[in-house]
């Protein structure tokens, strides 16, 4: 069960693949410039328990997963948006990273893009653990 949270300092939590080079890249560069707005995940752990969440694994592992302060579950592109909005607080480009991603011309074409990585996604090379 995911609980709900009020606090806008409170942090999100962003369920990503650790294994997979890209998505650690971006993952590590959003926590590296703004670690007071999240707990970040790492899915590959084998100490990762996707019931924990509420999700299951096979979920988490086609799309990134985030959990805002509030409680709520976003997946995907709305996850991106999310995170965008929060780091969009300090900095502006991201906010209008955050805005234009949900344009109704951009968001369909956005998500048809972020489908088609998570397809090629897998055949990523991966860190070396």
């Amino acid at each position: 069960m995911i609980h709900k949270n009020s606090s806008n300092s409170a942090k999100s939590k962003i369920l990503f693949d650790g294994n997979c080079i890209v998505c650690d890249l971006e993952i590590m560069h959003y926590k590296r410039i703004a670690p007071h707005l999240f707990d970040c995940v790492d899915i590959s752990s084998t100490e990762f328990d996707a019931t924990t969440y509420g999700v299951t694994k096979a979920a988490v592992d086609q799309d990134m997963h985030v959990i805002t302060p509030d409680g709520v579950l976003v997946i995907g592109i709305d996850a991106f948006a999310h995170i965008w909005m929060r780091l969009g607080e300090s900095k502006p480009l991201f906010r209008l990273m955050s805005r234009a991603i949900r344009l109704p011309i951009v968001y369909p074409c956005a998500k048809v893009l972020y489908r088609l990585f998570t397809k090629i996604r897998p055949l990523l090379p991966k860190k070396n653990r």
